[in-house]
C-alpha cells in the first residue's frame, strides 16, 4: 500500500509540474496570453495642502504595458493654488505623456513630457500679466513600485525636471507618490 501511495504521489507531482509550463502531449506553451484589456491600467495621484498656501492637485492617468518591462501612457494635470499672503489664486492644468522602464520587477526609470497652462507673471516684479501661457516640463527620474495585490500598486518616484522652466509650479527635486490599478 505504501508503494502504491508513493507512486501515486510521484505521478501526480510529475503531471502537475508539466501542466504549469506546457502541454506534455503537444509541447506547446499553455500559459494564458495577455489581451489588450489585461495590459491597460489606470492610475494617478493627488495632493492636498491647507494653510496660508492651499493646494489641491489631481493627476489621473491611463497607461498600457507594452512589454513586461515597459509602460507608456497619458495623463491629465490639474492644480488649484491659493496663496493668502500674496492674494494669489490660479488653476493650473495640462497633460503629460509618460514612460516607465522596469530594471527589476520593482525598480524603474521614469520619464515624462508635460505641458502646463499657467497664469503668466513678470518674474522681476511678481505681478500677474493677465495672460495665460503654456510651459513645458521634462521630469526624469527613478522609482520604486510596491505591489499590493494582483493589479494594485503604489509608485514612489524621485524626479528632476531637466528643462527647469523658471515659471514651473514646482521645484527640483520632485517627489511623487501615485497609484496604479
Amino acid at each position: 500500500m505504501k508503494i502504491i501511495f508513493t507512486l501515486f504521489l510521484i505521478f501526480s507531482l510529475y503531471v502537475s509540474s508539466f501542466s504549469q509550463e506546457y502541454d506534455p502531449y503537444t509541447y506547446q506553451d499553455i500559459k494564458k496570453k495577455s489581451t489588450f484589456p489585461d495590459n491597460l491600467f489606470l492610475g494617478g495621484g493627488f495632493g492636498l495642502q491647507f494653510g496660508t498656501v492651499t493646494i489641491i492637485k489631481l493627476t489621473p492617468e491611463i497607461g498600457y504595458r507594452l512589454t513586461e518591462k515597459t509602460d507608456v501612457g497619458i495623463g491629465i494635470y490639474y492644480l488649484y493654488a491659493h496663496n493668502r499672503f500674496y492674494n494669489y489664486t490660479d488653476n493650473i492644468y495640462g497633460g503629460k505623456l509618460f514612460s516607465r522602464y522596469y530594471v527589476t520587477p520593482n525598480f524603474f526609470l521614469s520619464g515624462e513630457y508635460e505641458m502646463l497652462n499657467i497664469a503668466d507673471y513678470d518674474i522681476m516684479t511678481g505681478q500677474m500679466t493677465g495672460q495665460r501661457i503654456f510651459i513645458e516640463g521634462l521630469p526624469l527620474g527613478i522609482g520604486w513600485k510596491q505591489q499590493l495585490g494582483n493589479r494594485f500598486a503604489i509608485l514612489t518616484t524621485l524626479m528632476y525636471d531637466v528643462l527647469l522652466n523658471e515659471k514651473t509650479p514646482y521645484s527640483n527635486p520632485i517627489f511623487r507618490v501615485s497609484f496604479i490599478y
